[in-house]
């Protein structure tokens, strides 16, 4: 259940308030044009244009290297980690106590900087991710746009799951959206 918000209405999820903005402007949309216009909705998939196209997939590989390649670097390091684990437990019945405490400080150290790689390397993967689908999104919407004035739509909406509730297959533009970027990018 939603809570309360500071002037004691009720918060809207986000999902719950891109619907909601959606049929608002569907509603104006539909009082502010003449009756004797028509009105040509479409919707587009997003996600599945950017996964579908040549470019999506080619980014998409192009990221699986990088992390591929990030996580088999940080695997060897979890690896030695992991051996040098085994090897202090053996020996810390033989060791002397500071040769064991020597050990241990040096085992804490390098765990410490094995995970400070891995945030960075996530930091950087997803950095590495928003540039490669960034761009790709910024001309899939320019796309759209032409796509939306050259066949006269009144308007374009993103098929998200917080944004339309329903659409008919008949108004879903994303496969012509995939064509035309891909013939635009070639």
């Amino acid at each position: 259940m939603d809570a309360p918000d500071s002037t004691g209405g009720i918060c809207m999820t986000r999902g719950r308030f891109h619907a909601a903005a959606a049929l608002v402007a569907l509603a104006l949309l539909a009082l502010a044009v003449p009756a004797s216009a028509d009105i040509k909705v479409g919707i587009v998939d997003l996600q599945r244009a950017l996964n579908e196209s040549a470019a999506g997939k080619k980014a998409k590989e192009q990221f699986k290297g990088e992390f591929d390649k990030t996580q088999n670097a940080l695997k060897g390091e979890k690896d030695r980690l992991d051996r040098m684990k085994d090897d202090l437990d053996k020996q810390s019945v033989v060791l002397k106590a500071d040769e064991r405490k020597a050990k241990a400080d040096e085992f804490d150290r390098r765990q410490r900087d094995l995970r400070r790689k891995l945030e960075d390397s996530d930091a950087e993967l997803r950095k590495k991710d928003q540039e490669l689908t960034g761009d790709i999104l910024k001309d899939l919407a320019e796309v759209i746009q032409e796509i939306g004035q050259r066949e006269n739509y009144t308007v374009i909406l993103e098929n998200s799951s917080s944004s339309v509730l329903y659409g008919a297959k008949s108004i879903d533009m994303t496969d012509e959206v995939i064509r035309t970027f891909d013939a635009k990018k070639k």
